[in-house]
């Protein structure tokens, strides 16, 4: 079913010689604009193009791409030239569901500007019966995005999604409308020269035509290629969180003077395991140790130390001492950990805090780029007036009432225009940031603090145990020596078993590295190495059989039908591997674009697939090179069969009227004929 429908084409063009316009109904199905050439055919074709802000599918060019007739002289009734002062034109749109009017200007300074009528007739437009208008910027950054982006709107009307693309420079954009609608456009001068002959190169997409076929088409190739790239993405952030973990431990190992041994591979590769076992050791008499062996032989070494007894008499003194000590430094203790805890708490409060400035940073942008869109629009010549929520914070988005004093609410309350509203914005923004600054600052000083804490709080403990193992130690005093080694030893094992501790967390951070690689290693290996389904083979193998037929009713005859392959890298129609439009005759070749774009548009239709075309095929001229007569009948009476399928083509075309009627005959078509030009004086 068609996802965008034209209902209307209304031109309204006040010149020096008063308002001229023309007002052309379409229908489901087959459309037809006959009139002979210079008439206004394809500058009526033109202005649907303009109106759907569309003439990007054509070229990067910013000037108003409209024929002379709309955009400075048209010929009047007794054959002089009147001058144009402003051309309307106004599109009548459905999309199943609702119904819209668009309205875009032909003035160069309102060019980027489009204006949308919700739920009314271009009749209720014209009568200002309808609706109020909403305006939208076009051919702008932002414009396929932002909320008051033209081509967003569309998208959402016609409820299609843009997928992301890759382009030249290795970043992704979106699939632009622009470039979706070259397959549903053919121009009348440069558009037959092959399929997709006129695309938005400009846009730097990468491999472009295959995107717009594959997206058209609804190939899940597309999925596959997406789901593939983050896939890969998945498997190299993986890759990044083994490195850094590894990195930690190597450092964690060299603050021991220790090593990681080389059984934990230094890249994830697909037989990579974590271990439970330990990987760090020291080298001991160059001798291999693990982290573990050395802390078991320095505690048996404490433990022949301490067994050292060279006195059997009590010192009460010393006892006395140690036991003063012991009551301060447990004293110590205690504040030391209250102090850490507050620490903590603080640091805690200041990365909240951090994260509730960076919330209104991030509010205050979001404020700051809608009110630059109001401000575009009203540059661009937006008569829309612009509601503001006066009761709400722009910020913190908290209700606020607009006045201190309940009196004061009257007519001469003055309220901030756009640009005041941006400068304050602006300097709120500038405040946040510095108040963002200032506390990041304050919050590294706390964390050196805590750091530090932590420090002298092992110290302490340390401390504490030497004092206690001397109270339960041998009446006699140990010598300097053994005092000094007991010392070594027991730092020695602090930092062994803490780089332990960090090591079973870095671990920790390994094995959930590996599970996300392996977890995206199988994803990928679940992707068809073609990249094609089920599904899209039955898509391709359809387009082709269907492709095939429409070419022999049309009259191909420049190869063998039965040599003809849909290529499953272009999707498009190959001889031998070759563009078949370097093997047909012209005339062959126009035959080739009706074939190809009709099957396109009826694949949904053929194969009950679900596909992401329009339901629209425009065509200016579709008789080109002197196709014969007969195969021009084929092609339009195969047209006429779209109604059915809920569709609709438009054709703009100059060819004899009597032939036109007789291929017409039977069908039900909407012909809009006109015998002399079609935009004319309106009473």
């Amino acid at each position: 079913m068609s996802k965008l429908i034209i209902e209307q084409l209304s031109i309204r063009t006040r010149t020096s010689d008063g308002l001229y316009g023309v007002d052309i109904p379409f229908q489901d199905g087959l459309n037809v604009i006959h009139a002979e050439n210079t008439h206004g055919k394809s500058t009526c074709m033109q202005s649907i193009i303009f109106a759907l802000g569309l003439e990007g599918s054509l070229g990067p060019s910013r000037k108003v791409p409209l024929k002379t007739a709309l955009t400075s002289q048209l010929r009047t009734s007794n054959g002089s030239m009147a001058q144009i002062i402003e051309s309307k034109i106004y599109l009548q749109l459905h999309n199943g569901v609702n119904r819209i009017t668009i309205f875009r200007s032909s003035i160069e300074e309102k060019a980027k500007l489009v204006s949308v009528f919700n739920s009314s007739t271009i009749e209720q437009v014209l009568s200002n019966r309808s609706s109020a208008s909403k305006d939208y910027f076009l051919r702008d950054e932002g414009s396929a995005t932002r909320e008051r982006g033209f081509h967003h709107f569309l998208t959402g009307f016609m409820n299609i999604s843009l997928p992301e693309v890759m382009k030249f420079n290795g970043s992704e954009c979106p699939l632009y409308l622009e470039a979706i609608f070259s397959i549903n456009y053919v121009e009348q001068t440069r558009g037959w020269g092959g399929i997709l002959n006129i695309l938005p190169t400009y846009l730097g997409i990468k491999d472009l035509s295959t995107r717009i076929i594959e997206h058209t088409l609804g190939l899940e190739v597309q999925e596959y290629a997406q789901k593939k790239q983050a896939l890969n993405q998945k498997k190299k952030d993986a890759e990044r969180k083994w490195a850094i973990a590894l990195d930690n431990l190597i450092s964690i190992a060299g603050s021991s003077k220790g090593f990681v041994s080389n059984e934990l591979d230094e890249k994830i590769v697909k037989n990579t395991v974590v271990s439970e076992k330990s990987y760090l050791y020291l080298l001991v008499n160059d001798e291999k140790s693990s982290f573990q062996d050395r802390i078991n032989y320095l505690k048996s070494e404490l433990e022949l130390i301490s067994s050292r007894v060279n006195s059997s008499q009590v010192n009460t003194e010393k006892v006395n001492e140690l036991e003063t000590q012991l009551s301060k430094y447990s004293n110590l203790l205690s504040e030391q950990e209250k102090a850490i805890s507050i620490l903590v708490s603080d640091l805690d409060t200041s990365e909240n805090y951090i994260d509730s400035i960076e919330l209104r940073i991030h509010d205050v942008k979001d404020s700051l780029r809608r009110y630059k869109d109001l401000v575009r629009l009203e540059s661009i010549g937006s008569e829309e007036e612009f509601r503001f929520d006066f009761n709400s914070c722009p910020t913190c988005h908290s209700d606020i009432d607009d006045s201190l004093l309940s009196q004061a609410k009257n007519n001469q309350t003055k309220v901030l225009g756009l640009e005041d509203n941006i400068k304050y914005l602006e300097k709120q923004k500038e405040a946040f940031d510095a108040l963002l600054l200032g506390e990041i600052k304050n919050t590294s000083l706390k964390q050196a603090r805590l750091t530090e804490g932590k420090s002298k709080l092992a110290e302490t403990r340390t401390l504490i145990r030497a004092i206690k193992d001397s109270l339960i130690d041998s009446p006699r005093a140990p010598s300097r020596v053994d005092i000094k080694k007991e010392l070594i030893i027991e730092s020695e094992i602090d930092k062994l078993e803490t780089a332990m501790n960090d090591e079973h967390k870095l671990k920790e951070k390994l094995t959930s590295a590996l599970v996300e690689w392996k977890l995206a290693s199988s994803g990928l290996n679940a992707i068809p190495h073609s990249g094609l389904s089920q599904n899209d083979w039955k898509k391709l193998k359809a387009l082709k059989t269907s492709f095939i037929n429409n070419l022999e009713q049309f009259g191909y005859s420049s190869n063998s039908l039965s040599d003809f392959e849909i290529s499953q890298t272009s999707y498009k129609p190959t001889l031998n591997e070759i563009d078949i439009n370097a093997e047909a005759s012209a005339s062959d070749n126009i035959r080739v674009i009706w074939s190809y774009l009709y099957s396109v548009l009826t694949l949904d239709h053929t194969t009950k697939l679900s596909t992401n075309h329009l339901g629209l095929l425009i065509m200016d001229e579709p008789r080109q090179q002197e196709a014969k007569n007969e195969s021009f009948t084929n092609f339009i009476s195969k047209a006429a069969n779209v109604k059915d399928m809920g569709k609709q083509i438009i054709i703009g075309t100059s060819e004899k009227y009597t032939d036109l009627l007789e291929a017409l005959v039977g069908k039900d078509t909407n012909l809009q004929h006109f015998e002399s030009d079609i935009i004319k004086k309106l009473s």
